[in-house]
């Protein structure tokens, strides 16, 4: 078994009674901490207009926590990039490689509230060929340095040059839950839980057919990466552990339906309902989850061993904190993985 490492996503949900200023140092406070447990990699959510997301604008809030860690890779997860004009996202992403000092991630996706495309001046129908098409201009500007319009379908501008080139030779970039478009563009595949033999041959014959497409964003010789994503309570006693775990799913779950309560306005009703398919899909596993993400060290200790052992992935990205999970509670959630469960299960690798 390949050494194991281990990541944090998190949205950055509000907390009642916290102010926004006192979450945001929180937040670094926890980035910092999972930095010097030695994380591999901090990544959070975009999403507006709702408390499902306190710091949208990610390059921000990763500029501020790269000035006080050393090592913790951290990135967006997602960038939905359908919301933004590639020069923007382009520039901002090599600004953010250079803070960093070369430990910058970047997850992509459409996005799925149609209302946010709306309040950015795109459109849901086209969010997919949008995407696309942005990750071509993302892809082509990497490869030659400059950053052109030439093949756009949604963009005319006159070819500019990067003037601020990124740090690393090669950024990673991630696509969360579909194999077939992980693969394609040659994406790190994020996935929810543990992933299935199918989903991951999916994507790895997936990679291999696609792998001298003009649109990539792996660097040459890599190889199919696969995360698996859980939420994590623990805590010495497992009924209390269930109990955050079940808080925080149900939290999260509450702010995630609250994003969507004004898709019907743009899209009516019948497409919105439709739009709702990812979190119905998401509900439908939530006592799965749950259940998975809660326990003693001993019994999360198994459970991650359980993963890793399949071979399929090396790198489990831990959800804390989130819904309403309390910050005290991610915190001690994180100092018995790092103390009882993160070592041994390097110790059984190694």
């Amino acid at each position: 078994m390949t050494t194991p490492t281990f990541g944090i996503f998190d949205h950055i949900e509000a907390i009642p009674g916290t102010s926004t200023p006192a979450l945001l140092r929180d937040r670094l406070d926890l980035v910092r901490m999972a930095d010097e447990a030695g994380f591999t990699g901090y990544y959070l959510a975009e999403h507006h207009g709702s408390d499902l997301c306190m710091a949208p604008n990610q390059e921000m809030f990763i500029a501020a926590a790269s000035q006080i860690t050393r090592n913790i890779r951290m990135g967006p997860m997602v960038k939905l990039l359908p919301l933004h004009h590639p020069v923007r996202l382009i520039e901002d992403l090599c600004i953010a490689d250079n803070l960093t000092n070369g430990r910058m991630e970047f997850g992509v996706g459409r996005g799925v509230a149609p209302i946010e495309h709306y309040w950015f001046g795109s459109n849901w129908p086209e969010s997919t060929d949008r995407f696309e098409d942005i990750l071509g201009i993302i892809s082509r500007a990497f490869k030659t340095g400059e950053i052109s319009a030439e093949e756009s379908k949604y963009y005319d501008f006159r070819t500019m040059p990067m003037s601020t080139m990124p740090v690393q030779s090669h950024i990673p970039f991630w696509y969360p839950g579909s194999p077939v478009t992980a693969g394609r563009f040659g994406l790190n595949l994020i996935w929810p839980g543990p992933i299935s033999k199918d989903a991951y041959d999916l994507y790895v014959d997936t990679w291999n057919a696609h792998r001298n497409d003009d649109v990539r964003m792996d660097a040459p010789g890599s190889a199919p990466r696969v995360a698996c994503t859980m939420l994590l309570a623990i805590d010495e006693q497992s009924d209390r552990a269930l109990d955050i775990a079940t808080r925080g799913m149900n939290g999260l779950m509450r702010r995630t339906h609250a994003v969507h309560q004004w898709d019907a306005e743009v899209l009516g009703d019948d497409a919105a309902d439709a739009a709702l398919g990812p979190l119905r899909r998401i509900l439908s596993h939530i006592d799965e989850a749950i259940q998975a993400g809660a326990g003693t060290p001993e019994q999360i200790k198994e459970r991650l061993g359980g993963i890793l052992e399949s071979g399929m992935t090396d790198y489990i990205v831990l959800q804390i904190p989130t819904g309403d999970m309390t910050l005290d509670e991610a915190k001690r959630t994180m100092d018995l993985f790092c103390s009882d469960v993160k070592p041994d299960l390097e110790r059984i690798a190694a």
